[in-house]
């Protein structure tokens, strides 16, 4: 499919962008979660510890979505696998080396978990940039946070 992505039009609403000619027809709705969900029980705990920051954050923004739950659920997986193997690998090494019988170093490689620590940071980017995770993604976000123990009548607050 060539040209850009489309937008949404709450998206475009939100930034000011929504003009009647670029409108999507027909655009499909969504049932948004009406409380923050349970981390799945497989997660780690870090990455329990993940989707109840997002899930929150979402919910608080208006922005959670049944149908995106199962994408939260790989961020958050994601973004645990990434910093467990930093763990590990902060506490064992980046690099593994072989010697031969006298000590002497034969060749080095780099351990198969940064590999795996690298693959998983660059999965939890993707699904980040989609949900408005990253610093450059949030710019093109404008989102109001709802008003909290507020009169709606008192204008100076």
């Amino acid at each position: 499919m060539a040209g850009r992505k489309k937008i949404p039009t709450k998206l475009k609403k939100i930034r000011g962008t929504l003009a009647k000619s670029r409108e999507i027809e027909n655009e499909m709705q969504v049932t948004p979660v009406s409380q923050p969900p349970m981390p799945p029980k497989w997660l780690s705990k870090i990455g329990k510890e993940q989707w109840v920051l997002v899930t929150n954050e979402l919910f608080t923004l208006g922005m959670l979505y049944s149908v995106d739950l199962a994408l939260v659920e790989a961020y958050c997986n994601s973004i645990a696998l990434h910093l467990e193997t930093e763990k590990i690998l902060h506490e064992t090494g980046r690099i593994q080396v072989y010697r031969d019988e006298d000590g002497r170093i034969k060749h080095s490689q780099i351990v198969p978990l940064v590999t795996v620590s690298k693959q998983a940071l660059s999965d939890a980017v993707k699904l980040a940039t989609q949900f408005g995770f990253t610093p450059s993604a949030r710019t093109k976000i404008s989102a109001e946070r709802p008003l909290e123990n507020k009169d709606e009548y008192n204008f100076f607050e």
